[in-house]
């Protein structure tokens, strides 16, 4: 419940309350007759609600014309939440927003910097040419205001401009003042200028040399680094990490400079600080190497701060770190513990921190491996299938990164004792052992205990589901065929179902049966044969087989097939993926980028943003006029608005506002928002706009509506 006085005073101002409120439910028909209402808080109420809709998900945008009515008013709230409205609706009512140019224009001249920030700001919203026309003057105004409140909105704004008329905006100049504002005072200004450089060299690199203003203003950003927001630190860590440091001396003041942003609590500007070092920690790694180890301690420190944030955030980090280890394998090489898994971890979590911790571990150490060995086999207990096939695949990853036989030895009990335990996990398992095998082609020990597990099981090609599997156990049956006492029966099923399997395992199939051709029976590899060539589709396939078969119809045939099928796979050295050098560099100047997630760097070459089009953008004044007439007549249906009260008296009603119109003048909704916006007045500051619709004005109704709309 709110507190007492807080209470009191919402009782108290209900009690005095004269206006009339409107229902919790908000629907449209009384939505709309709130906001045309005498009273100045009903109106307030109604527009209130109307944002509520909106935010909740509702279409409200039929009483675009109704909310546009109240946009003159001195009443900063309600202003702010009819500007709200005219934002988010812009796009479906783009011709009406011409009303509201007049509007607009003073707004952006009012004393109060916060009317003037919201005016500038919906103005370059808009998508229609006519209004971007009269953006100019205060534009330029909002640019050099003496607030800088004004001017970060304003700089910001000439990104909008520049994505929705490229011409215009650089017509206009306004590019020239926004690089000017990286020499600005204020942080968030600069800040502000920093992102819509950025923002206007994505759309077009030609237009801004972004390299050579980071260039020149690297100073400006690390001194405004310390006193601007979460958002505006990200935008100028971000673009330092694209400035090229000269030498090692630069390089290092760069990152003693950065480096306390480490310590940040927010996930996303640690990330662009580590970006920002990683980039220049190459110039100092030759110069000293005592400040390449407190370099490293700090980034190690601050990588192991995200594993403390939400799993969301820390996928996010573990994937930057994977990029990083590739760089620098002995960064984290004493924070193991650190990537332990929890029971609460979310499935991807698991997933990437088991492909860290194997990648952490010292291949030297054996207390460690063997630490890291006892977890693994902790998790391999786990009930989610996903999670324990990857847990597997470290296994075999770990033996071999160890690379000790003896180690190798207990992974190979480990996976046999799955495979007696969980029957899905025989794809995994055969996998894993068949990798292990190949890394140790000479130790006969291991083979045949493999082997003799592999050999009871009674139908292979049914109990294995993947293609992997599927192949490396048909490898198995070529390579130590004296280890499986049913060797033709196995391997006569794989045959029978050779139609049905994949690619990888048909090539198999094939090769195994020729490799083994002396042990098998003749229709064995008769029939192999002829499936190959005559019922398979793979071109790979057929001309193997037929490659096969002439070399069994030679005369050496046996010395020939020897001699094809006595080649040996080479030693499995690793089974830990890595990327190339060219990749690993992209990835490393996109860290905390989506690139970063899915290892899939952005083109080299900006890619042009499409400007946005519209489609009353182009439209003469008159079409637009023609299309607000008929937007306003299909939505209001000659309703006759209601007189507006002063917003100071919401309790007083002119005596003379419920007097019938004269049938030939009868009021319409355009007339009344012509009256509003004062497209009839004689403004100096707006004649361009006055001129331009002065079609739209109509001869004045005699009534005291028109005082009371003067007010505003």
């Amino acid at each position: 419940m709110p507190p007492l006085d807080k209470r009191i005073k919402k009782f108290l101002k209900d009690s005095v309350r004269i206006a009339p409120k409107i229902s919790s439910k908000g629907e449209l028909s009384e939505l709309r007759t709130g906001l045309v209402s005498p009273y100045s808080q009903t109106r307030k109420d109604a527009i209130r609600k109307t944002i509520q809709q909106m935010t909740s998900g509702k279409d409200v945008s039929s009483l675009f014309p109704d909310v546009l009515k109240n946009m003159a008013t001195n009443d900063v709230e309600q202003k702010k939440l009819v500007y709200l409205y005219v934002m988010n609706y812009a796009d479906t009512h783009p011709e009406l927003c011409i009303l509201a140019v007049n509007t607009f224009i003073q707004d952006a001249q009012d004393p109060n910097p916060l009317v003037r920030c919201m005016a500038i700001r919906t103005m370059s919203m808009i998508r229609v040419e006519k209004i971007l026309e009269y953006i100019e003057t205060p534009l330029r105004k909002t640019l050099q205001d003496d607030n800088p409140y004004v001017r970060k909105t304003a700089v910001i704004c000439v990104a909008k401009l520049f994505q929705l008329n490229k011409e215009l905006c650089i017509e206009l100049g306004v590019l020239e003042e926004l690089r000017n504002a990286l020499d600005d005072s204020n942080p968030m200004v600069v800040a502000n200028a920093t992102a819509s450089l950025v923002e206007i060299n994505n759309m077009d690199p030609k237009v801004v040399d972004l390299p050579k203003l980071i260039l020149s203003h690297q100073s400006q950003f690390l001194l405004a680094l310390n006193e601007c927001t979460e958002w505006a630190r990200i935008t100028i860590l971000t673009a330092l990490a694209e400035y090229p440091a000269r030498d090692g001396i630069e390089a290092q003041d760069i990152i003693d400079r950065v480096s306390a942003h480490l310590q940040h609590v927010n996930p996303a500007v640690i990330l662009a600080t580590v970006k920002v070092i990683i980039q220049n920690l190459p110039h100092i790694l030759a110069d000293n190497n005592s400040k390449r180890t407190i370099t490293m301690k700090k980034l190690s420190t601050a990588l192991v701060s995200l594993m403390s944030t939400p799993p969301e955030m820390q996928y996010v980090a573990l994937k930057n770190i994977r990029i990083i280890l590739e760089r620098y394998p002995e960064l984290l090489k004493k924070e193991l513990r650190i990537f332990y898994i929890k029971f609460n971890d979310p499935l991807y979590v698991k997933v990437e921190k088991i492909d860290i911790l194997v990648r952490l571990v010292d291949p030297s150490n054996l207390k460690q491996c063997n630490l890291l060995l006892s977890e693994l086999k902790e998790y391999s207990m786990d009930f989610e299938p996903e999670f324990v096939s990857r847990v597997i695949q470290a296994l075999s990853q770990l033996a071999i990164k160890y690379s000790e036989e003896s180690f190798i030895q207990k992974v190979i009990d480990i996976l046999l004792e799955l495979i007696e335990r969980q029957e899905k996990l025989k794809d995994d398992c055969c996998c894993a052992a068949t990798d292990l095998l190949r890394h140790c082609p000479n130790n006969e020990v291991m083979a045949k205990q493999v082997c003799a597990v592999l050999n009871t099981w009674s139908a292979p090609e049914t109990e294995l589901e993947t293609d992997t599997a599927k192949c490396k156990f048909v490898w198995l049956l070529g390579k130590y065929p004296q280890y499986f006492s049913t060797l033709e029966e196995k391997l006569s099923g794989f045959v029978e179902s050779f139609v049905q399997e994949e690619t990888s395992t048909q090539m198999s199939i094939l090769m195994t049966t020729v490799r083994l051709h002396s042990i098998l029976p003749g229709n064995m590899l008769q029939q192999v044969l002829e499936i190959s060539t005559k019922e398979t589709r793979e071109l790979d396939i057929r001309d193997m087989a037929m490659m096969y078969w002439r070399c069994l119809s030679l005369s050496n045939a046996d010395e020939l097939i020897n001699s094809l099928c006595s080649s040996q796979l080479p030693k499995i050295n690793t089974t830990l993926d890595t990327f190339s050098p060219e990749l690993l560099e992209k990835l490393l100047k996109q860290l905390g980028n989506i690139s970063s997630i899915s290892f899939k760097p952005e083109n080299d070459t900006h890619r042009k943003k499409n400007f946005v089009q519209n489609v009353v953008k182009g439209k003469q004044i008159e079409e637009l006029q023609d299309i607000a007439k008929n937007e306003l007549a299909n939505k209001v249906n000659d309703d006759v608005l209601l007189d507006f009260g002063d917003d100071e008296d919401d309790g007083m009603v002119n005596s003379n506002s419920g007097a019938p119109s004269s049938p030939t003048q009868k009021p319409s909704a355009l007339n009344d928002l012509d009256d509003l916006f004062g497209f009839s007045s004689s403004n100096n500051n707006v004649n361009k706009i006055t001129e331009g619709v002065e079609s739209l004005n109509v001869d004045k109704k005699s009534s005291n509506t028109q005082d009371l709309l003067d007010l505003f």
